[in-house]
């Protein structure tokens, strides 16, 4: 049963507003209201077929009706509840949640700051897991992430087979790095549509040219600072640190372009050292933890029948095992603090962001921390909207998927009508923030 619509609003998150469910023309309500129980089916799905072939139905069947219990919270708006578990996570999401139900009067699903409720419920299914004796550690999403590994390995032999074939190259002059570079960071960037957690599960063959994609997706960058950020990476260069920090988002492909990145930086110098920032826990779906990051590295190395990707594992493989490629996970990133409070909530952590040369934050549940989850003036500036987050130089690499983004030309209202001249829909209900097809590379210093 849904939730009694009277209490919504029929309108579009005001501007300079937190984003929230209760407006009903905004990202927030359909991701809670339709996209939600599309993933819980999914989930549910996959649990199920695990029965089968298992040992502990009991088990199963128990997270299976805990999950639709929590479906039906989110559809009747009910209030948030504490975190019945005792793990180092769930304690301090239990003190954020004392503060949150001390200061404001109404914290239901809807209600509340969409970020809030989203992240909030990647704990609550994490608290049904921990709960059962036997899938303590178990990930919902795992079978979706390895899937969509699959489904994308001609892509990635493409990208492999250059970054060898550029890699047996003698030394590479300016004009010709910094090609390469831009090269690196587009495909990177565009690594970022496909995002499990906005098609609820469902991979798709990835099967373009990656060198010929980025070319023609180039017209769908709203906001492009490719060359800025260059300009950066040689001036940071000639610091003493040499050290890139990469927040990681999603699993699989992503990942895979993200550590194609990680090699430029190692490879031609600008770093010693890539650190990457993953998950502690399974979140929003395909975001990576530790185990993805490490399953890719022996998909590649020993499990690909590609002799690039083989190649290009065993090197990558070799940086984790040598220290150039380092993974961590701190609990920050699973809790629902914008970035702007890191200094405050987690002083540790903004001092060792803080030692990067350049901290690179992909995707979007990263991009709507960075700029706080308000629906800005799409004019404002990104050095605006972080609200004083600038521990050192940072990047953003996001493919538009909700609707809150800042930092934009002032003609991307044209651009957009000129790509999409025959579909007035994109422009008139703000369907081009939220369907991927859009881009920004932003970068403030």
């Amino acid at each position: 049963m849904a939730c009694n619509t009277n209490q919504f609003l029929d309108q579009d998150t005001p501007k300079n507003k937190s984003l929230r469910g209760k407006y009903t023309k905004s990202f927030g309500y359909h991701s809670l209201m339709h996209r939600m129980p599309t993933m819980f089916s999914e989930i549910i799905g996959l649990l199920k077929a695990k029965e089968f072939n298992s040992s502990n139905k009991e088990e199963i069947n128990s997270v299976v009706y805990k999950l639709e219990l929590l479906l039906s919270e989110i559809l009747n708006n009910n209030p948030l509840r504490k975190i019945d578990c005792t793990s180092t996570l769930a304690l301090m999401w239990n003190q954020i949640l004392e503060k949150k139900f001390n200061s404001d009067s109404v914290v239901t699903w809807f209600d509340t700051e969409w970020l809030f409720t989203e992240n909030y419920l990647y704990i609550r299914i994490k608290e049904i897991c921990e709960q059962m004796k036997t899938l303590q550690n178990y990930d919902p999403f795992k079978i979706l992430k390895y899937n969509a590994f699959d489904e994308s390995e001609t892509t990635m032999i493409a990208i492999a087979e250059f970054l060898i074939f550029q890699f047996s190259k003698k030394e590479l002059d300016s004009t010709s790095l910094k090609i390469l570079f831009i090269q690196m960071l587009k495909i990177c960037l565009w690594g970022n549509r496909f995002d499990l957690s906005l098609n609820i599960g469902k991979s798709k063959n990835i099967i373009e040219d990656p060198l010929k994609a980025i070319v023609s997706l180039d017209q769908y960058i709203l906001a492009d600072h490719s060359d800025e950020i260059w300009n950066t990476l040689n001036v940071s260069n000639d610091k003493n640190h040499k050290t890139i920090d990469i927040i990681l988002d999603n699993s699989s492909y992503e990942l895979f372009t993200d550590m194609c990145l990680a090699d430029f930086f190692i490879t031609y110098g600008f770093a010693e050292v890539v650190v990457f920032h993953g998950k502690s826990i399974p979140w929003y779906v395909s975001d990576v933890t530790k185990q993805d990051f490490e399953h890719i590295l022996n998909r590649l190395e020993n499990e690909c029948t590609s002799r690039a990707l083989q190649k290009i594992g065993n090197r990558w493989a070799n940086y984790y095992s040598t220290g150039k490629f380092v993974i961590e996970c701190e609990e920050f990133w699973t809790l629902p603090h914008c970035y702007s409070a890191m200094a405050t909530e987690d002083s540790e952590l903004y001092k060792k962001l803080a030692s990067s040369q350049l901290l690179i934050f992909k995707g979007d549940l990263n991009y709507r921390k960075l700029i706080g989850d308000i629906n800005w003036e799409p004019l404002t500036t990104f050095k605006t909207a972080l609200c004083n987050f600038q521990p050192t130089a940072v990047v953003a690499l996001r493919t538009l998927k909700c609707d809150c983004v800042c930092g934009l030309n002032s003609d991307y209202e044209t651009k957009i009508d000129e790509n999409d001249k025959y579909n007035n829909y994109l422009i008139t209900t703000n369907y081009w923030q939220v369907n991927g097809k859009y881009a920004v590379v932003h970068l403030s210093e």
